[in-house]
């Protein structure tokens, strides 16, 4: 019996022991469900959350996940909350639903208090509610990143918080995802996608960088390749819209808003255009892919928008367009007068009509209103020529082969002159290199301009004016002087050549004079050099210099020698100028200050220790009186690095060779060149190969060489060159490190 009673007992205990774990587990779910914060519930939101959701707000995100950590709880509970309403002040206004204490307040509950919250408290409406479509998600240091339907966003939520095809209701501060209401049941679409394929009911496309494969369903297998939207509900594709309506022609123009397409002028797009390339293996491409006036594109269009442009096709470079610049240096013209040497073509709009040759045209009979559309003039004749005019009809410019646009967006007009790459080139050598010069020095000007040319036409950063480059030296100078017979016998002979380093073309940089050393781009602060590796530090003089340019005393010693050279002849080989910046500290001040907005990595400000970087709200003014200017680094081919400023209160650190030149040459009036002649100082020093030396007076003696930035081939090198017999390719790979010569051929957009 005794043994009985015992194991009665113990069923007993075994039983009590169930219920217990059983209530704990109740008790458990009841006060919080699962415990997994890492992953999304429905039942629970992490205390994490709601600290991010609260920093709209006076309190700081970090704030309020210090104020959370106080109740020991990674999870919200009623009674969490309920505090929580007593702390912003709204306690009296909003209810916590259900009974309060350690019960979990599960997302949907959250929601209704947290929206309440917003309705009082949130008076600059900073959080908004969105739905997405998620598909992607990439867990970062920071922020982790997640790529959807718009555009990506950015969030300090897990990562295993979201599937893949699933939409959300968030909510978001500016482009950031700091909590979510609840998975959507709404439908979402990815618009305008490129379906490459669709077999056994599933879908491969491209969106906004990327590849998917996606299952799609039986009913949808005999979609063909092309753009469409998907519609999504529930994580299932559940229809695609087909977009079939296109036009054809070549892209003109484009910015923010809109597209200029030949023979349909301006249409409207919604800030963000997908480019996808059909031919071959489709891909995704960006806008600057399609090469202006080189290239015949499908545009799909949709609600009287361009909705995605399909490249069918390489492009064949055959023409470049160039935007003519004003007298004044700026891009618009305030009057447009011009004729032609021929009868030619004018088209505006719907108006097309002839007319006769040396007939003066004012573009504002044609164009009437601001961005109007755009006005083009075509000889007739294969040797007709465009002249700028004034308005008694007097030519003002050389004369211009092709076409010549004219556009009114607002500020003035724009001339936009689109014309033959080769035929361009003609006119660029001239303008750059002395007709005088020998043949095999106008024939690596030829190369050194085509390569250059292209890799500007390629990126077409004045797209939105209609053309690849303009006609300064901001690009290359064009037409400035007309082609001669040299200059068109060189191109011609070199026709198509351009250098390429690893199988790219280069971007050829060139300039007038060294001072017996060409530079490296270690004088524009580039990040990566490597990219530059075809530009190096070469020798134009008989004899090397033994000495350490990048030390001042040496650099002094080597600048104050005459050398003999490739170009040593030229009076720009050395010159000197004496400064005086006693007078200067506000002008100084003021070009700093234009160049610090430009590029802020370039122009470091410091506090009086010389160490502390400033705040970004410091300015030049700040500082007081200039007291002092100084080389602070040179490079090993010569160059001035950095150029200290001192002043009262601070100093400041000036970087890159335009930057310390344009400081420089404020206090310069007069230059003295290596011939004995004298020149007027401009805006800036001839080069940034100078030594700096303060005189007992106080003026700034400074001794330099070279005309021009130092980079790539040096003009007047290359021509003392031809001169000692050597030909356009031994020039090119003097000057170029490790390049090759070829031909241009036809190249994917």
């Amino acid at each position: 019996m005794g043994r009985r009673k015992k194991y009665g007992q113990g069923l007993q205990t075994i039983f009590l022991i169930a219920v217990l774990t059983a209530a704990i587990v109740f008790l458990f779910i009841k006060a919080g469900g699962d415990r997994d914060l890492t992953q999304y519930s429905d039942r629970q939101v992490a205390a994490a959350e709601a600290a991010a959701q609260l920093g709209f707000g006076v309190y700081a995100q970090e704030d309020w996940e210090a104020w959370f950590e106080t109740f020991h709880k990674s999870y919200l509970t009623k009674g969490t909350v309920s505090r929580l309403l007593e702390k912003l002040g709204v306690a009296e206004y909003i209810e916590v639903p259900g009974a309060t204490g350690v019960h979990v307040m599960t997302r949907a509950e959250w929601s209704g208090v947290y929206d309440q919250i917003l309705d009082y408290l949130d008076m600059e409406q900073e959080v908004k509610k969105r739905v997405f479509l998620v598909l992607g998600a990439l867990e970062a240091d920071k922020e982790n990143v997640l790529t959807t339907n718009g555009e990506d966003i950015y969030t300090r939520l897990p990562v295993t918080y979201f599937e893949n095809w699933n939409a959300y209701e968030a909510y978001m501060i500016e482009e950031k995802c700091v909590g979510l209401a609840g998975i959507s049941e709404e439908e979402t679409d990815i618009e305008n996608v490129y379906l490459k394929d669709v077999k056994d009911g599933t879908a491969e496309f491209l969106y906004a960088g990327n590849a998917y494969t996606k299952e799609i369903g039986e009913t949808e297998s005999g979609l063909s390749p092309g753009v469409c939207d998907l519609v999504f509900s529930g994580g299932a594709v559940i229809s695609v819209r087909v977009k079939q309506d296109t036009i054809n022609g070549g892209l003109l123009s484009y910015d923010d808003s809109t597209i200029e397409i030949e023979g349909y002028g301006k249409i409207a797009h919604d800030g963000k255009v997908p480019v996808y390339q059909t031919y071959g293996e489709a891909a995704e491409k960006s806008l600057s892919d399609v090469i202006l006036g080189n290239m015949e594109v499908d545009y799909v269009t949709g609600e009287k928008k361009v909705c995605a442009i399909l490249i069918r096709q390489p492009a064949s470079i055959e023409n470049i367009r160039v935007l003519l610049l004003a007298e004044d240096g700026g891009k618009f013209w305030q009057e447009a007068f011009l004729k032609c040497s021929s009868e030619a073509v004018l088209k505006c709009g719907e108006t097309e009509e002839t007319v006769a040759g040396d007939t003066l045209l004012a573009a504002g009979d044609y164009l009437k209103s601001e961005d109007g559309g755009t006005l083009t003039l075509t000889p007739s004749a294969e040797d007709g020529q465009i002249f700028l005019c004034d308005s008694s009809g007097n030519r003002v410019s050389n004369g211009y082969s092709g076409d010549m646009e004219v556009r009114k967006p607002g500020q003035g007009y724009t001339f936009v002159n689109q014309l033959p790459f080769e035929t361009y080139l003609c006119a660029v050598v001239p303008s750059e290199m002395p007709s005088s010069y020998g043949m095999e020095a106008q024939k690596a000007q030829a190369v050194c301009a085509r390569s250059y040319a292209y890799i500007q036409l390629l990126r077409a950063d004045l797209a939105e004016y209609g053309a690849h480059i303009d006609d300064s030296t901001s690009y290359q100078v064009y037409n400035k002087v007309a082609p001669t017979e040299s200059s068109i016998k060189a191109v011609q002979e070199t026709a198509g050549q351009v250098m390429t380093y690893r199988g790219e073309t280069i971007e050829a940089y060139y300039f007038s004079t060294s001072m017996g050393y060409t530079e490296t781009p270690v004088i524009w602060n580039v990040e990566d050099l490597e990219k530059y590796g075809y530009l190096k530090t070469v020798c134009l003089n008989e004899t090397p210099y033994e000495g350490d340019l990048s030390d001042e005393e040496d650099f002094l010693a080597y600048i104050s020698q005459k050398g003999n050279g490739f170009d040593s002849g030229i009076r720009f080989y050395r010159w000197s100028a004496v400064a005086d910046y006693r007078e200067k500290t506000q002008e100084i001040s003021r070009i700093v200050e234009e160049r610090r907005a430009v590029s802020p990595k370039n122009i470091i400000y410091y506090e009086a220790d010389g160490t502390t970087e400033c705040s970004e709200s410091v300015s030049a003014a700040d500082m007081g009186q200039l007291i002092g200017i100084e080389v602070l680094k040179r490079s090993g081919g010569g160059s001035i690095l950095t150029l200290g400023l001192t002043f009262e209160k601070g100093s400041v650190h000036v970087m890159t060779e335009y930057n310390i030149r344009r400081v420089l040459s404020c206090g310069v009036d007069t230059i003295t060149y290596a011939d004995g002649s004298e020149g007027a100082a401009s805006a800036l020093l001839p080069s940034a190969f100078c030594a700096v030396t303060v005189q007992g007076d106080g003026t700034v003696l400074l001794t330099g060489g070279g005309y021009g930035h130092g980079l790539g081939m040096s003009q007047n090198g290359a021509d003392g060159m031809a001169g000692a017999g050597m030909g356009y390719e031994d020039i090119l790979h003097y000057f170029y490190n490790d390049i090759e010569i070829g031909t241009v051929g036809q190249m994917s957009g």
